[in-house]
């Protein structure tokens, strides 16, 4: 399962809870990891992952941020 759907299908109170295991603020998980809209850090990618309880992968979450072979090819170009 992608990250975003992941985050879509849980309701209010999954949200906070997801966001707390993570260590991050709602608003942070609702704006900037749904939408991918800044890089994150290396341990929140693992907390992402770990806190999922298996329903996202590491490969999901780094495709979701485009950390992906081709991802890093262009951005170095």
């Amino acid at each position: 399962m992608n990250l975003r759907d992941y985050i879509n299908g849980l309701d209010p109170e999954g949200i906070a809870a997801y966001s707390a295991r993570c260590r991050i603020a709602v608003s942070y998980l609702r704006i900037h990891v749904k939408y991918a809209s800044k890089n994150p850090s290396v341990s929140l990618i693992k907390s992402l992952t770990r806190e999922s309880d298996g329903a996202v992968s590491l490969a999901e979450v780094l495709e979701h941020f485009d950390i992906t072979e081709r991802g890093v090819r262009s951005d170095a170009a």
